[in-house]
C-alpha cells in the first residue's frame, strides 16, 4: 500500500481552529486508500509559549529527514513543513489553510519581520509542490479544496436552540471584540434569551475578558475555552447564529460545520467566505468594516426569518461531505503516484 506521511504541526488532538478537524475528517476515508502516518510535535510542545511553533515544527520536520524519505509522499497542511518537505527533496502536496503569510496573525511581537521570509516560503512551495490546494478562493497555480466535514451530531429542533456562537482562535484577525461591540446593541429582550458563547483559546483572551467586563455583558457571555470538534459541533448545533468577524480567512471550518447542523452565519464576506454564505438565504454578510449597528441588524434579521435561514443553512452543508472530498483528493494523488 502506498505509504503517505502527513505533516501537521500539533496533533489533531491538540489543534484548534480548523486545520485539525480538516486533517481529522480527511483520515476518515483517506485511511481506506493508503497507509498515513502523522508528523506532529509531541503533545508536550503544545504548553510552549515561548517559542514559536512554527519554529519548531520546521526543525522537527527537518529531524525527522531520513524517515520521511521512506514515504511515497507527504500532504503538508502548514508552510514550514511544506518548505521543509523541498529543501529535503521528498515529492508534496501543499493545502493553504487561510492566510498564505501566517505571521501576519503571529502572537510574537518580532513576527512582522519575519513576513518577507514566509513570502518567499509560499514562492517555494508553489514552484515545487506537485499540487497546490486552498480553502480560500481557487486561483492559478491552486486547486480549490473544500472543506471535509463528518460528525454525528444530529441537527436540533429551531425552537429549542438559543444564543450565538464564535469558534475560532482568539487572535487579533479574528476580531471577536467586534461582536462583543455588536452584541451590546442588541435589544435587551434578545439578549436575555441568547447569550454569546466564545468557543477557543488565544492571546487575546484576557482582552476579550475585559471587554466583556467593560460593555456590561458579564451576565450573557460565556468562554467556553478549547473545545474538542464533537463537543464544539455539538455545541453549534444548540445555538441560534455563527458570528464571525474575521478580517481575512480562506474559507472557515467553522460555517461548514454550522452548515452542516443548519445554523446559519452572519460574518465578513473575506475570503471565499461569499462563494458559500449567501445573504437573504443561509446567512448574512456583511462588511468588512462594519458598523456595530449593522451587525445588529443583521443578526435581529436573521432571527426575524429563522426557519428559512435555517433550512437553507442545512442544505448548504451537504457540499462539504468528506467522503466525496476525499474521492477526488484520492484521484489527484494517485495522478501524482503514477506520473
Amino acid at each position: 500500500m502506498t505509504k503517505i506521511a502527513v505533516l501537521l504541526t500539533n496533533s489533531t488532538r491538540t489543534s484548534y481552529g480548523g486545520v485539525g478537524p480538516f486533517v481529522k475528517n480527511l483520515d476518515v476515508y483517506l485511511a481506506d486508500h493508503y497507509e498515513l502516518k502523522y508528523f506532529s510535535l509531541p503533545d508536550y510542545f503544545d504548553d510552549i509559549t515561548i517559542v514559536p511553533h512554527r519554529l519548531m515544527y520546521f526543525l522537527y520536520v527537518i529531524s525527522n529527514f531520513f524517515k520521511l524519505r521512506k514515504f511515497d509522499m507527504i500532504i503538508s497542511h502548514t508552510p514550514e513543513a511544506a518548505y521543509a518537505s523541498s529543501i529535503c527533496k521528498i515529492p508534496f502536496i501543499h493545502v493553504f489553510h487561510g492566510n498564505d503569510n501566517p505571521v501576519s496573525m503571529s502572537r510574537f511581537w518580532y513576527g512582522k519581520y519575519f513576513l518577507s521570509f514566509f513570502d518567499h516560503i509560499t514562492r517555494v512551495i508553489s514552484e515545487n509542490s506537485l499540487i497546490c490546494y486552498t480553502v480560500g478562493k481557487e486561483e492559478v497555480g491552486r486547486k480549490k479544496i473544500l472543506n471535509p466535514i463528518t460528525h454525528t451530531v444530529t441537527t436540533k429542533d429551531y425552537e429549542k436552540r438559543s444564543g450565538f456562537i464564535f469558534a475560532g482562535r482568539l487572535e487579533k484577525g479574528k476580531r471577536v471584540e467586534l461582536l462583543l461591540e455588536s452584541y451590546a446593541l442588541l435589544p435587551s429582550e434578545i439578549r436575555a434569551e441568547n447569550d454569546l458563547k466564545i468557543a477557543g483559546k488565544g492571546s487575546q483572551l484576557g482582552f476579550l475578558q475585559e471587554k466583556v467586563q467593560e460593555l456590561g455583558l458579564g451576565k450573557h457571555v460565556q468562554f467556553l475555552g478549547n473545545l474538542d470538534n464533537p463537543t464544539l459541533i455539538d455545541q453549534i448545533s444548540k445555538c441560534k447564529i455563527l458570528l464571525m468577524a474575521s478580517g481575512y480567512e480562506g474559507f472557515p471550518m467553522v460555517i461548514a460545520e454550522a452548515f452542516s447542523v443548519g445554523v446559519p452565519s452572519v460574518s465578513t464576506g473575506v475570503g471565499d467566505i461569499p462563494s458559500f454564505l449567501k445573504s437573504g438565504e443561509n446567512g448574512i454578510l456583511v462588511e468588512k468594516e462594519f458598523e456595530f449597528k449593522d451587525f445588529a441588524a443583521a443578526i435581529e434579521e436573521v432571527l426575524k426569518n429563522y426557519d428559512h435561514f435555517a433550512s437553507n443553512a442545512l442544505k448548504s452543508g451537504k457540499v462539504f461531505d468528506a467522503k466525496q472530498i476525499t474521492q477526488s483528493l484520492v484521484a489527484d494523488i494517485d495522478g501524482c503516484l503514477q506520473s
